[in-house]
């Protein structure tokens, strides 16, 4: 936090009758900062970009850099224009500025959404302590080679390799095909499985190169828990003979009618959307999921109108939560955090239509 009421009070001690405009702005994005981190983990975090990167990494930030009492990242080409475009890298990000290269880590690159090309601002008395601002959208997007594949399944090879050849796609498991046609398969390195302390049933995402696929590295990684959805536990027989008694224990009267004709979105985790849609098929209420990807623009249009909303926090991006949340207080509809669970979305429902007059609640 300190970090930020530095910046703030240099903002407004700066201020001149010709940037009146432009302190407005950059004040404004400070406070929207803030109101989302506490939204999201109750505080402002302190972002220390030295524990993301590697050594390799490392080695472009220049120490002696750290003695400027404000570092800011700027264009060379334009001094009028905040920021400088970031190059995205299979992992992270750079900015090259006027201070020196500045590593953005993949953590925040993923937290605000941030594209290849985008104008970004990195600003703090320290290179471990920096805040990163977006100043101007991408147009140079497109020009990125970067291939990224979300949700990659590890399996364990008979001779105990690890390796990637199963994606989760819409709550099911597909074979990884780079070219539309035939499978591919990863063989994870032995450096990215000790960084990430990866298994069998780790969840991750992997990049590379366009034109060079062997380029990939493994760039995130998922809760644990997120093997759960490749590797079910089986149920008994029962359970599968009886279909009607299935269908009645999904939920009680009393649940059945608080929720009639509700409508309820989830934002996150929309892989388990064939977990999810029973709930409103039995529920007789109707049920969106978004993976939380979607434009903003999007992602407003249908969450308008709604009677809850619910992000699936534990495997959607900080920004898909927080465009969850923003979209709950501009419409003043009930939010809900819980884990992607089916029972624990079921709660979630539960709690948020019953308790509607609770515009927040998180059930970590």
């Amino acid at each position: 936090m300190k970090q930020i009421s530095d910046e703030l009070i240099s903002c407004i001690d700066q201020m001149t009758d010709d940037n009146i405009a432009e302190t407005r702005e950059r004040v404004n994005k400070l406070f929207d900062f803030i109101e989302l981190s506490i939204g999201l983990w109750g505080s402002v975090p302190s972002i220390n970009v030295a524990a993301e990167p590697e050594k390799k990494e490392l080695d472009i930030l220049d120490s002696k850099r750290e003695t400027s009492q404000r570092m800011i990242v700027t264009s060379n080409s334009d001094a009028t224009n905040l920021g400088t475009p970031m190059e995205r890298k299979l992992k992270g990000g750079i900015l090259k500025g006027k201070t020196g290269d500045i590593y953005v880590p993949e953590k925040i690159v993923r937290m605000h959404g941030f594209a290849h090309g985008d104008y970004i601002e990195a600003i703090g008395d320290r290179l471990k302590d920096l805040v990163f601002i977006k100043r101007k959208n991408s147009v140079t997007e497109h020009e990125c080679n970067r291939i990224e594949i979300d949700y990659c399944v590890i399996t364990k090879t008979s001779d105990g390799l690890l390796v990637a050849d199963q994606m989760i796609t819409n709550g099911r498991l597909s074979r990884i095909k780079l070219d539309g046609e035939s499978p591919y398969q990863f063989l994870i390195s032995q450096r990215d499985s000790d960084t990430y302390s990866l298994k069998e049933g780790s969840v991750v995402t992997i990049a590379f190169h366009e034109s060079d696929p062997l380029s990939f590295r493994v760039v995130w990684c998922y809760p644990e828990h997120t093997h759960e959805i490749t590797r079910p536990e089986p149920k008994p027989s029962s359970f599968y003979k009886d279909s009607t008694a299935k269908k009645e224990n999904v939920w009680s009267d009393v649940e059945l009618n608080l929720l009639k004709n509700k409508k309820i979105v989830i934002i996150g985790a929309d892989f388990r959307s064939a977990d999810f849609m029973p709930l409103a098929e039995n529920g007789n209420f109707s049920l969106d999921v978004f993976s939380g990807d979607e434009s903003k623009t999007r992602l407003k249009a249908a969450v308008k109108n709604k009677d809850l909303i619910i992000s699936a926090s534990e495997h959607s991006s900080h920004r898909s939560s927080g465009l969850a949340k923003e979209c709950a207080k501009k419409y003043k509809i009930p939010f809900r955090a819980a884990p992607t669970s089916q029972s624990s979305i079921k709660k979630a429902m539960i709690h948020g239509i019953k308790e509607s007059y609770i515009p927040f609640h998180s059930f970590f």
